[in-house]
């Protein structure tokens, strides 16, 4: 017994540090278009890039094929994932299911659940949301850190581990969200936060409006983005131009 434990911690937190380094850089290059899609992640020139084993490369790229960043082609490996518009925007089609059926468990558990945490992170994200129209990095975590809270408060750790591996594509999506009054985009997440507050059993269709019309809003821009020529895009939209939204409906 004593040896087997032994063989459990060798090595175990160095080489969970370096995987997660790379993972998060290799993340967030990914994110924010510093490596294309369609680009191959070879691990030999990332290990030497990075200065690490190529083990924690290979560890790092399987969680990016878990979380939809990357595909995995036998005898050809690891490239960055190729998206088309209805795929970027199926990340909201899971988020649906997943946040939805959150709610109604949320609705209906006793005893009510606690909602410091959620409502901490309310006040988070509406003081980071304050005058600002357009979706800055700091909002985006914030609203991430939102809906996972929300999630977690479900009480399932399935549906969590799930809803996780959607993040980094969530926030691939928000950095194309239009421009949109903070005001609404606050009281946007407080009527789903109300909704729980006080067991509201329309709470899961208010998820549903919420999240289809983030995905129309965003799928709206990034067409306008492939559809204008090379080098060009079309200007956001002003304060205000896009379309209102009615019960709850920001990312």
């Amino acid at each position: 017994m004593a040896a087997g434990a032994h063989n459990w911690q060798l090595g175990s937190i160095e080489r969970a540090s370096t995987t997660q380094r790379v993972l998060q850089e290799l993340r967030e290059a990914i994110v924010d278009g510093r490596i294309a899609q369609g680009q191959a992640l070879r691990e030999v020139s990332l290990a030497e890039a990075f200065g690490t084993g190529r083990s924690a490369v290979r560890e790092a790229v399987r969680q990016l094929v878990q979380e939809g960043l990357v595909d995995y082609e036998l005898h050809r490996g690891a490239f960055v994932r190729v998206m088309s518009l209805a795929d970027r925007l199926d990340v909201y089609v899971a988020r649906e299911a997943i946040e939805s059926g959150v709610a109604r468990r949320l609705v209906d558990v006793s005893p009510p659940p606690d909602l410091s945490a959620l409502r901490d992170v309310l006040d988070e994200l509406r003081s980071t949301a304050e005058g600002h129209d357009r979706v800055t990095e700091d909002l985006i975590d914030a609203d991430i850190r939102f809906h996972q809270e929300f999630v977690r408060l479900g009480g399932s750790p399935r549906l969590f581990r799930a809803h996780e591996t959607l993040a980094a594509e969530t926030r691939m999506l928000l950095r194309h969200h239009p421009e949109y009054p903070w005001s609404d985009y606050v009281r946007d997440h407080e009527r789903l936060f109300e909704a729980i507050e006080q067991r509201d059993p329309r709470a899961p269709d208010l998820v549903v409006v919420h999240l289809r019309l983030s995905a129309r809003l965003i799928g709206a821009e990034l067409s306008r983005g492939e559809q204008a020529p090379a080098g060009q895009h079309e200007p956001a939209p002003a304060r205000g131009a896009a379309p209102k939204r009615g019960s709850g409906a920001s990312p």
